[in-house]
């Protein structure tokens, strides 16, 4: 991480902001874009809330309120003895907003909408990762497809190997935003998954499809690497879809008895 810097922040960084409604806002976003674009970058101390203040013509509540939220959002964060400095955002905190917004919006998020997400992302993941993989990609792919094979007894554990070869297919492709796009489906899918993991065969059923898009990946096929995924993606919809129509069938029982 960057050192914090002791020294005040520069006037140029920031305009004075003229007395209108929403100057938190008008701060908030002030101070998001410089961490944004990295003039402020991880580590940055902030000066004093009084010389804030008056470097950007605004109340000190108003920059009380405004770091109030910035810290909220996770780009600033208050460190005793210290002060409030610039904060580095985890993968986690960015990708929940978008689960959050799903849970809390009313939009019912079906198995199929899942499926159709995957078949556009995951299937030219596989294709990129037979591009793009290294010897290491290589051999951490089957270190996990091993600890697979190895947890095939073990059905939660299982499913958490499973999201871990998606994910180390994804960061093979060596492409940061297809990493990141695939981490906003994760809380739904770790839900999927714990669904189907003590499906009966799940195992036998799933696994030689796993173990396709590895031996693609690792002879640089990337026709095969996609058709291998999309083969696989295929095999998990029905087990979700199998098991979706289960679930209903038993709600229907539960009302009619």
């Amino acid at each position: 991480m960057a050192p914090i810097l002791e020294n005040k922040i520069p006037t140029a960084r920031f305009r004075v902001l003229g007395r209108k409604d929403g100057l938190v806002d008008r701060v908030v976003q002030t101070i998001e874009r410089q961490i944004l674009d990295g003039r402020l970058v991880v580590g940055t101390k902030l000066s004093p809330e009084r010389e804030f203040a008056e470097r950007l013509g605004v109340s000190r509540t108003v920059v009380r309120e405004a770091m109030r939220i910035l810290v909220t959002k996770g780009l600033l964060e208050t460190r005793h003895g210290i002060g409030t400095v610039v904060r580095a955002l985890t993968r986690r905190e960015l990708v929940r907003p978008l689960t959050l917004f799903l849970r809390t919006c009313g939009e019912a998020v079906s198995v199929e909408h899942l499926h159709q997400v995957r078949s556009i992302l995951e299937v030219e993941n596989a294709g990129l990762a037979a591009r793009q993989a290294s010897d290491a990609d290589i051999e951490d792919l089957r270190r996990i497809s091993a600890e697979m094979v190895s947890a095939a007894g073990d059905p939660q554990q299982f499913a958490v190997k499973d999201a871990e070869f998606h994910r180390r297919v994804a960061q093979t492709t060596h492409n940061p935003l297809l990493i990141l796009l695939l981490d906003s489906t994760r809380d739904l899918m770790n839900e999927v998954r714990m669904l189907v993991a003590r499906e009966h065969g799940l195992f036998q059923r799933v696994m030689p499809t796993h173990t396709r898009i590895l031996e693609c990946v690792a002879s640089r096929d990337a026709r095969g690497a996609r058709r291998a995924m999309r083969q696989h993606l295929r095999a998990a919809l029905a087990i979700q879809q199998e098991l979706t129509q289960k679930a209903e069938g038993l709600d229907l029982n539960k009302k009619a008895g």
